[in-house]
């Protein structure tokens, strides 16, 4: 019986180990378009429509996870590529994915490296109740060039100030007999945050540190010229 107890226990953790919790996370997914000018790989971006959510920011294509529409993320990532920039799944080839990006405030990034067929560019139509605009950079320029690096500070809150609820309990630290250290914010961890300056704005945030490490991963993949 022990043995047999055992041996179910083993079962129930064969596999691949995954993520604790994915369940609980928001679920988004974004391509990191690349496309050739001029003999030379660049990385396709837009910047974002004001007035919207993240207006004015540098990004790449993407969105939330919707199980009504996708597949999977990257059916997610090639469907808002489609949407926003107007470029076709079929105009893409997707020629890897980079690790997924757990962010501080519980959302999930997946990013998926699409080459764009030629004239791709050239055909593309931009949602502009979404995208204002869009560019192309060396992925050279991001090789050759570090980014600035600033940071911030992530606290737990066990509690905040609502500005017409007043004092929001999340976790009655203090009811729950939790130790005294529980009873105010906790935590302190500094996250790195990445920087570019481009001729078209900043770069930063989640997309900066999608392409620094698109970038790293770029500088140590063999060498496959002849």
């Amino acid at each position: 019986m022990a043995t047999d107890a055992v041996e179910q226990l083993k079962q129930s953790l064969s596999g691949r180990p995954g993520v604790l919790g994915w369940d609980r996370f928001v679920h988004s997914s974004v391509l990191a378009p690349v496309v050739m000018v001029d003999g030379e790989l660049h990385l396709l971006f837009q910047k974002r429509t004001e007035g919207i959510r993240q207006g004015g920011e540098i990004s790449f294509p993407g969105g939330g996870f919707d199980p009504g529409k996708d597949t999977d993320l990257e059916s997610t990532a090639l469907r808002e590529c489609s949407e926003e920039m107007g470029i076709a799944p079929e105009q893409v080839t997707v020629i890897g994915q980079m690790d997924t990006l757990i962010t501080s405030v519980g959302v999930t990034v997946s990013c998926y490296v699409g080459l764009l067929d030629d004239g791709a560019l050239e055909t593309m139509t931009i949602n502009e109740d979404e995208v204002a605009a869009w560019f192309t950079m060396p992925l050279t320029h991001f090789r050759k060039t570090a980014p600035d690096i600033h940071h911030v500070r992530l606290m737990v809150e066990p509690h905040y100030d609502h500005p017409k609820k007043g004092r929001v309990t999340l976790l009655p630290a203090r009811d729950l007999g939790l130790p005294e250290r529980y009873h105010k914010p906790w935590g302190g961890l500094t996250r790195e945050v990445y920087f570019w300056e481009t001729p078209h704005g900043t770069l930063w945030g989640i997309t900066a540190e999608l392409v620094r490490e698109l970038v790293l991963r770029s500088q140590k993949a063999p060498d496959v010229t002849t």
